[in-house]
């Protein structure tokens, strides 16, 4: 009867993408139950969420969601969950300065985004507000040394220009000292043509764009191929990645400098 109890008392909390969901479990703990709605090869903008997936949100005990126009099906589940927190919204509401919607990966808004994030925990289910405070001050903490290690491990690389297919990345290469010198698709537009393939290529060259940023959840060769031509770096990063948040930035930080040391 005891063990029948705890898994019915079990807490839910569905998130929209793999890596929030990873920041929620770090601040929430163990033992709340955190799902989330997309894997980590689905492309969250064009992807088509299912009846499963509406009643997994939906009798949830909190939904969160990165908000902006990153989950276009996020709405019609806000709209029928009374305890819906939409991150991106939430920071535009505090009058925090959000220049790309891809805030996970914005590491000038990663601690404002965790703080979010508790500060909704807490509201949901106090009786644990000083375990989502503890969590939140460990993980601000290992947010802050893992900067300062990446800043030191990419402070010879300051000023390279990388060329990324679609714009995720931006907020997270140019806090490393890296400049970013373009996006080959952004959200909606279809592949480049072969035209602007030729244009890139020569623009590669010119400005001595050293790495191009390809992302495992919109497959495409044209990244691959651009490299090929242009004789510059690459590298396939996901952006959706899972496992323990901190380490994912570290893993996701550690392949784009073993890309820029790529010899051709």
């Amino acid at each position: 009867m005891f063990i029948f109890y705890l898994l019915i008392s079990v807490k839910t909390i569905s998130v929209s993408i793999p890596p929030l969901a990873s920041m929620v479990s770090f601040i929430a703990g163990d033992d709340y139950k955190v799902v989330s709605i997309v894997n980590q090869m689905q492309n969250p903008h064009t992807y088509e969420i299912k009846p499963s997936d509406l009643k997994t949100a939906i009798t949830s005990d909190l939904h969160i969601e990165v908000g902006g126009h990153i989950e276009g099906w996020g709405k019609r589940i806000c709209e029928k969950h009374k305890n819906c927190l939409r991150v991106y919204d939430e920071l535009v509401s505090k009058n925090i300065k959000v220049t790309n919607p891809h805030i996970w990966l914005d590491l000038t808004l990663v601690p404002e985004c965790a703080k979010i994030i508790e500060q909704r925990l807490e509201k949901t289910f106090p009786q644990d507000s000083l375990i989502f405070r503890k969590n939140l001050q460990q993980f601000l903490a290992g947010f802050d040394s893992l900067m300062k290690e990446l800043k030191d491990s990419f402070e010879g690389y300051s000023g390279t220009k990388v060329l990324l297919y679609h714009p995720s990345w931006n907020n997270f290469l140019e806090p490393l000292g890296l400049k970013v010198a373009g996006a080959l698709v952004h959200h909606g537009e279809k592949e480049i043509s072969a035209g602007d393939f030729a244009r890139w290529v020569k623009r590669i060259k010119a400005e001595n764009i050293r790495l191009i940023v390809a992302e495992s959840n919109m497959p495409s060769r044209i990244c691959e191929n651009l490299a090929k031509e242009s004789g510059a770096c690459y590298v396939l990063l996901n952006p959706l990645f899972g496992g323990d948040f901190l380490n994912s930035i570290k893993e996701q930080a550690l392949l784009i400098k073993k890309g820029l040391e790529c010899q051709k």
